[in-house]
């Protein structure tokens, strides 16, 4: 269990998610974000920064967090049809955003040492001249 809050009830806005008791899936994204901090070799989570987290990271939390309410609710047995498809195109929406934020997440983002531009960009571009 994370001992750091990343993101709260605030940081969710989607309207699947409304009316559902969330504190389960927050604590699970909160440890997300220690685990992919992790992944890129930043092993302490005081070394996360959190003011402000990255935005992507943020993002990559609150995707986590929605994908699994919707995964547990497509679990269920009591919704009927028309809810489970709610869910499921939710699920993979939230999945696919979830999935592409993890390629982009950099150490430089995880601890805030972003000094110059191209440290936030995943390509980089040549020099222009002009004749």
């Amino acid at each position: 269990m994370s001992t750091h809050r990343y993101i709260d009830a605030s940081d969710i806005k989607a309207n699947v998610a409304k009316g559902f008791e969330l504190e389960e899936y927050i604590e699970e994204a909160n440890d997300e974000v220690e685990d992919v901090a992790q992944q890129v070799g930043v092993y302490d989570p005081d070394d996360i920064e959190i003011n402000p987290l990255h935005y992507k990271i943020k993002r990559y939390a609150v995707s986590f967090c929605i994908m699994r309410l919707c995964q547990d609710k497509i679990g269920t047995n009591n919704v009927d049809i028309a809810e489970l498809d709610k869910y499921m195109i939710q699920y993979n929406l939230y999945k696919k955003e979830y999935e592409k934020l993890r390629t982009e997440i950099t150490i430089e983002m995880v601890t805030g040492n972003i000094n110059e531009i191209r440290d936030r960009a995943s390509v980089s571009s040549g020099w222009i001249f002009r004749g």
